[in-house]
């Protein structure tokens, strides 16, 4: 564009300067701007059903991309709605731009209609915002833009998401065209941007350390993280893998960062593997990659780990910080890891051979549904070799984190953040429908986050998204009806449900997808071959038991007693 252009476009323009291709959101008077801006542009913009589903859609296509994502939302309910997808990005650190309309600015604190920035007497939008991103701009006026842009986008480089609230009116003035120009850099070894320097002195050292305990004959382990898995430093991992004679884990985070289980012992924490836990507890040095060790990473490990020599490499500090810590690029650290290896002599050598154990589930006395790991087996064999999958929270979560990762073809996501049920539907819905898209997305939830969130999948249809929900359906909050069993053995459960057919309320709704129900495994096998090879949207819908416990650690261990 040449000449002016009002301040939305002038936002959208410098959103696709810095990579981002789609905005995701919900239409709505104080937002309507952007909507009209990003149609001049030929932006696509999706619209979802729910603020929080379209933010977390922004932040699924920022976990698949590496790169900001973008959501846009009205004032009032709007504005509230996506608080939760944000404070999932800040906890997790995916850079996710949030750009908020509020009221008018001749209305603002004269009783305007969802007026949010008034506090006291309002609520405090801004302070709301503050608390779940990195950084959080009000624009009053085109004079104000430009540094508010460049906050936000400094903010994004950090890997968090930002705010920029914008009043209705200024959104539609008339301001000089986009002069912004992304920062140029550099870049890594497999061809994204470099997002910051290294500590080259402290990973020379490193390469020595690493050298010296190779010639030992010390037992390495390296640890991977949501981090690694973005940044895509799979073969980089593997040839330092191969240098070090090292077993490689990963946290649920970064189950799909290598594509070879060659070496792999599994995933750590509540919902790992125990041949992940014995190859971090029998190793004397272990390379964090961008793994930041929270305890939902590391899940029983305290013990070994404060006895366990431990470099954390990556953008983010660890939580807590243990032992040495190189921030910095990920991928251009560990080019440079893997350089100074090499120059040092250190060379490739066979990876430890080493098997995935898993946990003993019990079985449900009398039921004849198939068991968890029967159907995340079943989803396995399935899978086209390039599928995205998204895995929700609860028994479903810790089934598809257990059974179905590593994963080696293809991606795998869960949040685990805030761990809140229904971010799946909608992160994968956008990750199917935006630039990610490349083949089949597969959503694994339960019942629960269909009640949530199941809706969004009116938004898969309405785009045409290559995208299969599968729903494991046991009329109950599972892991909550574990944790009542478990705990509370003499209160009466508030989390079985009365039977919901969900299956043939979504055909109804859905006249033209297919939804499927399978009757015992092997339709189970043959339906999900089907749908997943199949174009545009489907559903298929598994029963399962509510009071099968599900590879989770902590009540096994209970279960034990």
């Amino acid at each position: 564009m040449t000449g002016r252009q009002n301040v939305a476009e002038h936002v959208l323009v410098s959103a696709q300067q810095r990579g981002v291709t789609h905005v995701f959101g919900v239409h709505g008077a104080n937002i309507e701007d952007m909507y009209d801006a990003a149609a001049r542009l030929g932006m696509p913009t999706v619209v979802a059903k729910h603020e929080f589903a379209a933010g977390a859609m922004a932040d699924g296509v920022a976990r698949m991309t590496d790169s900001p994502s973008m959501v846009v939302t009205t004032s009032g309910g709007g504005s509230m709605n996506v608080v939760p997808a944000l404070a999932e990005s800040y906890d997790s650190r995916v850079p996710v731009l949030a750009v908020i309309g509020v009221a008018p600015t001749a209305l603002t604190a004269r009783g305007a209609f969802q007026d949010m920035l008034d506090a006291p007497d309002t609520i405090d939008l801004m302070g709301v915002l503050r608390s779940v991103t990195g950084h959080a701009e009000l624009v009053t006026h085109t004079t104000e833009l430009g540094p508010a842009l460049k906050s936000a986008f400094d903010t994004l480089d950090r890997g968090l998401p930002a705010a920029l609230v914008i009043p209705k009116d200024v959104q539609s003035q008339s301001m000089w065209e986009n002069t912004y120009q992304p920062p140029h850099s550099p870049g890594t070894d497999n061809g994204r941007v470099d997002r910051g320097r290294i500590d080259t002195d402290g990973l020379t050292t490193l390469a020595r350390h690493l050298a010296d305990a190779v010639a030992d004959g010390a037992r390495i382990c390296l640890w991977l993280g949501d981090e690694a898995s973005r940044a895509r430093v799979g073969n980089t991992v593997q040839r330092l893998a191969s240098r070090l004679g090292a077993t490689i884990v990963a946290s649920p985070g970064g189950a799909d960062t290598t594509d070879t289980r060659s070496g792999h012992a599994g995933i750590t924490g509540v919902m790992g593997h125990p041949s992940a836990r014995e190859a971090l507890t029998s190793a004397s040095i272990c390379v964090s990659i961008g793994c930041r060790m929270s305890a939902t990473d590391r899940g029983g490990l305290d013990p070994a780990l404060d006895d366990l020599e431990i470099v954390h490499i990556g953008r983010h500090s660890a939580r807590p910080t243990r032992g040495t810590a190189i921030v910095g690029s990920l991928p251009n650290a560990l080019a440079y890891l893997d350089a100074e290896l090499d120059r040092l002599g250190v060379d490739e050598q066979s990876l430890p051979t080493v098997g995935i154990e898993y946990l003993d589930t019990p079985t449900v006395p009398g039921s004849l549904l198939p068991r968890l790991r029967e159907i995340m087996d079943a989803i396995a064999d399935a899978l086209p070799e390039s599928a995205i999958l998204f895995a929700d929270a609860g028994n479903v979560g810790a089934a598809a984190i257990h059974y179905l990762t590593p994963v080696t073809e293809g991606r795998f996501t869960v949040a685990l953040g805030m761990g809140g049920m229904g971010y799946a539907i909608a992160a994968g819905i956008g990750a199917a429908i935006g630039p990610a898209a490349d083949g089949r997305t597969v959503i694994v939830a339960g019942d629960g986050a269909f009640f949530m969130h199941g809706m969004e999948f009116h938004t898969a249809v309405e785009y045409e998204a290559p995208v299969t929900l599968v729903i494991l359906n046991n009329d109950a909050h599972g892991m909550c009806v574990t944790r009542e069993s478990l705990y509370f053995p003499d209160t009466p459960s508030v989390n079985r449900f009365r039977p919901t057919d969900i299956a043939r309320g979504m055909a109804a709704m859905f006249s033209n997808v297919e939804v499927r129900q399978p009757g015992d495994l092997g339709e189970l096998r043959a339906d999900a071959a089907e749908l997943f090879s199949a174009t545009g949207p489907n559903a298929l819908v598994v029963d399962c038991d509510p009071d099968e416990i599900p590879p989770f650690l902590p009540f096994l261990q209970r279960g034990l007693r």
